[in-house]
């Protein structure tokens, strides 16, 4: 299986590099040249952000990207992401209805989500919260990348202390639960204009934190990719996905990779955004992954040689 490897576009804010047609067209041209071995996409999550607008607008900003995607005649696998969790809650409330049409009353939980979708006409196959797949051999793992931050909310933060206090164990469901209960709030407050202008003050005072730490600290400043390494060996155990050979993320908006001796190899495919994200824009914005039998190559749009290259051994 070779692969193309797309990460937050986040499509519907005017940060997003892909809103502009050439763009599009100058990726599409590049996955051509580069990837003509590629027989699947992996949309890998914050494809549409649907915190900071309504639904709709983040769905027609899309349409041109989506529109080109079809025209490729690849395979679309698109493993969602925080900023379009959504997503997943409507798949879990549709197969909710289906369970309750036929008497189902049970609640369940699935760890893991793969369904069909047809966005814009375009027929996606839907997963959550992991993609796995094959290449040169090796396991590869896709995933946006969002859990590895752990409990960030405040809310969250006190439900687990409280369950730790009696002795119970914060399990990856328990986890999945509360992160949905958060990301439906801001989901919901993006139809709302007063609430997005007062996150997004929230998110610019947390932004001159970040700098103000950065400045200061900045001899303590390590690559996003190697700091994350614990989180996503945590993840994969957590996950109880067995043996991993290359782990595939994105949500930081920061390229890079790293591997520790007898460990995955870790790769983040970066973003197509330049959004100041709390505070920092990322150094090095537009990348994409191409992954295939030759190995793994990370691209920035509008260059010629690959920002990074190795195979997988």
């Amino acid at each position: 299986m070779a692969s193309v490897v797309i990460s937050d576009t986040h499509f519907g804010l005017c940060s997003s590099t892909l809103n502009d047609p050439g763009k599009v067209d100058q990726l599409m041209q590049e996955i051509s040249e580069w990837g003509n071995a590629c027989d699947e996409v992996v949309l890998l999550g914050d494809i549409f952000d649907f915190w900071r607008v309504r639904p709709e607008k983040a769905v027609r900003d899309a349409r041109y990207f989506l529109k080109r995607l079809a025209d490729m005649d690849l395979k679309i696998r698109y493993v969602v992401g925080n900023h379009d969790h959504h997503l997943v809650v409507q798949n879990q409330e549709d197969e909710f209805m289906e369970r309750v049409a036929r008497g189902d009353l049970y609640p369940v939980y699935v760890p893991s989500l793969r369904w069909s979708q047809t966005i814009n006409g375009l027929n996606i196959e839907m997963l959550y919260p992991t993609y796995q797949t094959s290449c040169c051999h090796r396991t590869v793992l896709f995933t946006h990348g969002h859990h590895l931050d752990g409990i960030q909310a405040f809310s969250m933060q006190v439900v687990e202390k409280l369950r730790r206090l009696s002795g119970e164990e914060l399990l990856p469901a328990d986890l999945e639960m509360m992160m949905t209960y958060v990301y439906e709030s801001i989901y919901r407050s993006a139809c709302i204009g007063e609430m997005v202008n007062f996150e997004d003050r929230i998110w610019k005072v947390s932004g001159l934190l970040q700098w103000f730490k950065a400045g200061i600290f900045r001899g303590q400043r390590f690559l996003p990719v190697k700091r994350q390494y614990e989180s996503i060996l945590k993840f994969l155990r957590d996950q109880n996905l067995g043996k991993v050979d290359c782990f595939v993320y994105g949500d930081t908006h920061r390229a890079g990779i790293y591997q520790r001796r007898g460990g995955p190899l870790a790769v983040n495919a970066g973003s197509f955004t330049r959004e100041q994200e709390k505070g920092s824009c990322p150094e090095t914005p537009d990348t994409y992954l191409i992954l295939n039998e030759e190995g793994l190559v990370l691209r920035q749009l509008g260059r010629t040689e690959p920002l990074y290259l190795c195979e997988l051994l």
